[in-house]
């Protein structure tokens, strides 16, 4: 008994596979915009904190 779709599934699997995935490129920039987004939130929460202190003196 063969394989259930002749084996041409994963031949077909496999030369897709070796291309390049059109959705890496997008993952990519939505990472870096979110360490963009943190990053851009953490200086300003350090800028209120040091405003906060520095109204405190």
């Amino acid at each position: 008994m063969g394989p259930v779709n002749g084996g041409r599934g994963r031949v077909r699997g496999a030369v897709l596979s070796n291309g390049p995935c059109p959705n890496e490129p997008l993952q990519e920039f939505t990472m870096a915009d979110l360490a963009f987004v943190v990053t851009t939130a953490a200086v300003f929460a350090l800028v209120a904190l040091v405003a906060k202190g520095v109204t405190k003196l």
